[in-house]
């Protein structure tokens, strides 16, 4: 059809666009109903669509660990595990470098348990250098071998009452034991030998300190003896409630003379091999 004028090809256009808006709007109606027919997205789903990508930088965890703990509380945690067991610490360690590095302090190697360690580490370096490093912490257990091992096998008087006089100072029944041994047989120090023997006696650890010298002294050779002093006790025969020597029982005798004089018989005697108590 032919337009004649301007106006009349205005009014055309005009006709045009508004039918065009009027199918665009009901095409935008169509496409709203069909996204309310349309089963909703579940909450977590929703969650993961909308999510924004998060940067490395601005990553945050907001559940806490066990590394926002004190290094404080975390020895405290390590030391506890050592003294259950050594296999578990060292299973830790290798584990986290944050462990590793704080497993070297000398708090947790004072806890270690040395139970499954020989007491002389024949052939195995990483056990000797192990030990050597427990017993500079102060490691109570690793001082009292080291005292017994120097003093009768070596020699090494000083240095191994050194080691038990700091075992004995930690709070190790076996090293009291022994250091309260060693001094009862010298004039000078009976006194406070006497003092050791009835601090072992009143805790009730004469058995065990026996057991634990008994089971050093078997593995190792001895250099060094005691020379044990006369019973100066004047009723040592009826004091004493049997005979033969100290069985099981940590309370032996009544009279503090003849206790005393008991165990350094039986620890002379131990050390001489003759017996094997």
């Amino acid at each position: 059809m032919y337009m004649k004028t301007s106006k009349e090809r205005a009014n055309v256009v005009c006709e045009v666009k508004g039918m065009v808006k009027e199918q665009k709007m009901h095409a935008g109606a169509g496409f709203l109903n069909t996204l309310k027919a349309s089963t909703p997205l579940r909450p977590f789903l929703f969650a993961l669509s909308t999510r924004k990508p998060r940067t490395r930088k601005g990553k945050t965890n907001p559940f806490p660990t066990i590394f926002s703990l004190p290094n404080e509380l975390i020895a405290e945690v390590l030391a506890r595990v050592a003294a259950i067991s050594v296999s578990d610490l060292f299973n830790v360690v290798l584990s986290c470098k944050v462990f590793h590095r704080i497993a070297g302090d000398d708090y947790i190697l004072r806890h270690v348990s040395l139970e499954k360690f020989p007491v002389i580490p024949w052939g195995s370096t990483e056990q000797a250098f192990f030990l050597d490093k427990c017993k500079r912490s102060g490691h109570p257990e690793a001082l009292y071998r080291e005292g017994v091992i120097g003093y009768f096998s070596f020699g090494k008087v000083e240095e191994g009452l050194n080691c038990l006089n700091n075992a004995a100072k930690a709070g190790h029944l076996g090293a009291s034991y022994v250091l309260g041994v060693i001094l009862l047989c010298v004039e000078e120090t009976e006194e406070e030998g006497r003092q050791l023997f009835n601090h072992v006696k009143a805790e009730r650890g004469i058995r065990e300190s026996r057991k634990k010298l008994k089971d050093i002294v078997s593995v190792t050779w001895r250099k060094m003896v005691l020379k044990p002093k006369s019973n100066s006790c004047p009723m040592q025969e009826q004091h004493r409630r049997r005979g033969g020597w100290p069985d099981d029982s940590d309370d032996e005798v009544d009279c503090e003379a003849c206790g005393c004089h008991l165990e350094i018989i039986f620890v002379c005697s131990l050390l001489r091999g003759i017996i094997t108590y």
